[in-house]
């Protein structure tokens, strides 16, 4: 009896031990570092691969992980860590067998910023899950402090769940998908991922994906954003090509409300989906450790040749396979493509010799951007357009019937071509690729510019010299700011003559609006495209300032709810900026209308306050450096042809380190809009755009400006007042009926602005935050003391503020679209 009791003690005992060696929750005021010490297990793979699991979740038979959190390093250096969810496959042994099959990369939080040896995972007392670099650079975080969160677990899914004490998660890693979607895995309309670099670096790749009401779209993120398919929600059976395992998985999307899920048969299987490095969306199936997949975004005329980064640059794709257009004249094959294939000019394109640019003519190829410049026009005239415009690298010509009449495209960026016909396509297409004839095929004109140049010596050593003389002249007089010539500018960019500005705005006739740094005007450049140029006001140091601010800022920076640049002018005092057009206009002309007919919907208002804060999460947890604004207002938000956001003017706009948390700076803004904190001109964070689009939606809920210049009270005083006496709903917009039928959801937006505009800016919600708010993700903490609400005037000020670290205005970097 006392054998048969110690030997039960003893099972209790390693059944104990193995418990607490394989743990799937911890506690907060927990930390970990980045090494063998405090991994649970550590585990070594076949591809080189090793992951220190610090959370494990065992499979149903118990003897070997299925799920597991901690730090990957990929087979390529040891130097390189990444915080990731993983699924292990097959049966995993011990850290010394190197046979393992790799895991699957599930979720990861720093594909941007990998860490090293000796990082720091702290789980805070407060709440928050924080990664730091082994130097203290805070490199990620949850951002769940003061959520009274209290332990994380490692669920049966591969999910990762922070909860409170009530057990209510308020962070899901679910919610933040990468690259990978699993079945079950519940994503909002909108919701956008993006591919990894490569297979071992998990930093942005070219590919991003978003749900949208109808499909799956796929874009191109290069120097801009392009979308190049949509898959649709059906049922797909998937062809999958391995005998091991199930060849008759279905594939099944479901819709319900503004949500997407999916599902694969047989369950007994693991799928997962993912978005790859060159633009396949793979689903994936395993079993005991055997791999097969299937490609969704496969389409059945074009095949392979669907992907524009197939080929490489300027390469053709017919059938899967690849060539370079014309003979080797003109293009030789090279091998920089994540494909192995691209295509590099002989001689490239140059606007100083644009009389020695002919065209290649491919007929029957296409690209996968067609988007009509000039309508009604025919092949020579298309031609002719790209000729003018030095930033064309093609004339795309597509036409039903006749070549007098069709619609004409001019890129400024050529990646995979491909072979198309009119059964495929239901038009007819050529391609006119714009080629530079190699000097030696011209020497007679050399040779003349040569002689000119020659016989212009002497007058160039006199202007020289003139110019010389009048330069250190003007260098007694000139200030000592940034010139113009400093700013790095996206390759995208056009560069523009002020001439040329002149001519697209017809001498400046219709002017579209009025700022304090400039004028903007409706422009038609000379490709048919229509155009907003912000002419800036010469001969202010301010407005340099703002223009060197915008160019660098916007000009580097792309995604749907941002105004995109499409070039710039500087010459002298002569500063102009290209936007694309906004047919619809600023904000501030739809919500303080007063004719009843023009004015919003409720789901309209809705979107445009959703979409204001997916820019400004973009701008605030998505750029690096990220992007202050610092004048968000109705003026500067600009609405296209269907009534999506634009978030225009970065004349103001600031750039700090992602490890910053705030920056000093001098007052700046936009009476009204501006935080509490931006008098005392320190501890400026991203927050302070936070205040004013806290001001914006209460705008836009009420239909009032937030001062008035007539006199009258201010719009967050009187917020004040109804919020004490519990009438909010008394603000909601009195001219829309629309508005009035939804006072309730209304009346909760409102309460959504005033945590906005609290004046602790702790206080205030995360951009981030906000936009899962506005998705019904999850909820703000109500707001019962109103006493903050009051309304003070900001006034320039000469004081000399003390700046701490802050970054130059650099390039910013995109890190991850959503």
């Amino acid at each position: 009896m006392a054998v048969a009791l110690e030997l039960m003690i003893m099972i209790f005992i390693m059944n104990l031990c193995a418990t607490n060696a394989t743990q799937s929750t911890a506690h907060n005021n927990t930390s970990w570092q980045n090494n063998q010490g405090s991994a649970q297990e550590s585990y070594n793979f076949v591809d080189g691969s090793h992951v220190r699991t610090l959370l494990v979740r065992k499979g149903t038979s118990k003897s070997y992980p299925k799920f597991g959190f901690g730090f990957l390093r990929n087979g390529t250096t040891d130097e390189i860590f990444y915080l990731v969810t993983v699924r292990f496959m097959g049966t995993i042994t011990s850290s010394s067998n190197h046979q393992n099959h790799p895991p699957v990369i599930l979720w990861f939080a720093n594909g941007q910023s990998p860490v090293k040896e000796n990082a720091t995972l702290e789980f805070t007392a407060d709440g928050d899950l924080i990664l730091k670099d082994v130097d203290g650079t805070r490199v990620w975080s949850t951002e769940t402090s003061g959520s009274n969160v209290t332990r994380i677990t490692l669920d049966g899914n591969g999910n990762l769940r922070l909860y409170d004490a009530e057990n209510r998660p308020h962070w899901i890693s679910f919610l933040h998908p990468t690259n990978t979607w699993l079945p079950g895995q519940r994503l909002h309309v909108h919701k956008m991922m993006a591919s990894t670099n490569s297979t071992t670096s998990l930093s942005q790749g070219k590919f991003i994906l978003s749900l949208s009401p109808k499909g799956i779209e796929v874009f191109l993120n290069m120097s801009t954003v392009k979308r190049f398919q949509t898959i649709p929600y059906r049922n797909y059976f998937l062809n999958m090509s391995s005998a091991v395992l199930n060849k008759s998985a279905i594939l099944v999307f479901n819709k319900s409300g503004s949500h997407i899920t999916y599902d694969v048969a047989p369950r007994s299987k693991f799928h997962y989906m993912r978005l790859e490095p060159n633009g396949h969306l793979n689903i994936y199936q395993l079993d005991n450790g055997y791999s097969d997949n299937a490609d969704l975004s496969r389409d059945e005329h074009y095949g392979d040749c669907i992907y524009p980064t197939k080929c490489g640059n300027y390469g053709v794709c017919s059938n899967g396979e690849c060539t370079c257009p014309g003979s080797s004249s003109y293009f030789k094959q090279s091998n920089d493509s994540e494909n192995g294939f691209s295509c590099a000019e002989v001689t490239h394109l140059s606007c100083q010799f644009k009389h020695l640019q002919r065209f290649l003519k491919l007929e029957n190829v296409t690209y996968f951007d067609f988007v009509p410049h000039l309508i009604n026009i025919d092949a020579e005239g298309c031609q002719r357009a790209c000729l003018g415009n030095c930033s064309c690298k093609a004339a795309l010509f597509r036409y039903q019937g006749s070549l007098s009449t069709g619609n004409c495209s001019l890129p400024t960026e050529i990646y995979t071509l491909r072979n198309s016909t009119k059964v495929i396509s239901g038009y007819n297409d050529i391609t006119f690729i714009k080629v530079q004839l190699p000097s030696d095929q011209n020497k007679l004109s050399l040779l003349f510019m040569l002689l000119l140049s020659v016989s212009a010596f002497l007058l160039l050593v006199i202007g020289a010299s003139i110019y010389l003389y009048k330069r250190w002249r003007e260098g007694k007089r000139r200030d000592k700011s940034t010139d113009e010539s400093s700013v790095h500018v996206a390759n995208h960019l056009v560069k523009f003559s002020s001439k040329a500005m002149k001519s697209a705005t017809r001498d400046f006739q219709i002017r579209l609006g009025r700022g304090g740094s400039g004028s903007v005007f409706e422009g038609l450049l000379n490709d048919g495209t229509k155009v907003a140029v912000k002419r800036l006001y010469p001969g202010e140091n301010r407005g340099k300032k703002e223009f060197l601010s915008e160019v660098e800022t916007i000009g580097n920076i792309h995604h749907f709810n941002l105004v995109r640049l499409v070039g710039y002018c500087a010459e002298r005092s002569n500063r102009f900026l290209v936007y694309e057009y906004m047919c619809n206009g600023s904000l501030d002309k739809w919500i303080f209308h007063k004719d009843r007919i023009q004015t919003l919907s409720w789901d309209i208002r809705k979107k445009i306050i959703f979409q204001i804060s997916r820019g400004l999460e973009y701008l605030h947890d998505y750029c690096n450096p990220k992007i202050i604004h610092f004048d968000i207002k109705p003026q500067n938000i600009l609405l296209d042809r269907d009534l999506n956001v634009k978030i225009a003017d970065f004349g103001l706009a600031r750039l700090i380190a992602q490890d910053q948390s705030h920056v000093s700076t001098m007052p700046k803004g936009t009476p009204g809009y501006m935080a509490p904190e931006l008098t005392r001109g320190n501890s400026i964070t991203a927050k302070i755009d936070i205040y004013s689009f806290g001001v914006v939606i209460l705008e836009i809920i009420c239909g009032r400006r937030s001062s008035n210049p007539k006199g009258g009270d201010y719009l967050v005083d009187t917020l004040k007042v109804k919020a004490e006496a519990d009438r909010l709903c008394d603000l909601v917009d009195k001219k829309s009926e629309d508005m009035q039928s939804h006072r309730d959801d209304a009346v909760k937006m409102i309460q959504i602005a005033i945590s906005c505009l609290q004046k602790n800016l702790h206080r205030r919600p995360s951009a981030s935050m906000l936009v899962k708010v506005l998705q019904g993700l999850t909820k703000l903490e109500p707001v019962t003391d109103y006493g903050f609400l009051s309304f003070a005037v900001v006034e320039a000020t000469t004081q000399e503020v003390v700046p701490i670290r802050s970054s130059p205005i650099t390039a910013a970097t995109l890190s991850g679209p959503r």
